[in-house]
């Protein structure tokens, strides 16, 4: 906890109840209670008003855009297996749809996976 090991939290607190009144001890503890709860408050205000920031700028959009365009550009490097990148920006690789619809020409081809994107958008 915090790169503390269980023997120096032990030394650390046995200092604390020898320097500090046992009287004082639930007066600390309301205060670093207090702390602890204004810190966490103040995280997730901090992460909420992150989160409407990015949904303000269209983050999620340019995210999206960005990891499409570098499957795109890895597509024209690799010829021997297609890239697929899925709405959460994971890559998943297959082998070349050309090789497993071989019975379509190329426009085909095309118009198939412009289908099954479409029926994808739908769901």
């Amino acid at each position: 906890m915090f790169g503390f090991s269980l023997a120096e939290l032990i030394v650390v607190l046995l200092v604390i109840l020898i320097f500090v009144r046992p009287a004082d001890l639930p007066e600390i503890a309301h205060f670093f209670g207090k702390l602890f709860y204004r810190a966490k408050h103040l995280y997730s205000q901090l992460k909420s008003q992150l989160k409407e920031m990015e949904k303000e700028f269209g983050v999620d959009d340019l995210r999206h855009e960005l990891n499409r365009g570098i499957a795109e550009e890895k597509a024209k490097l690799e010829d021997d297996l297609t890239v697929i990148v899925d709405i959460h920006g994971n890559e998943h690789r297959v082998p070349n749809l050309s090789e497993i619809r071989a019975d379509l020409n190329k426009e085909e081809l095309e118009e198939e996976i412009k289908k099954e994107n479409e029926k994808n958008k739908k769901s």
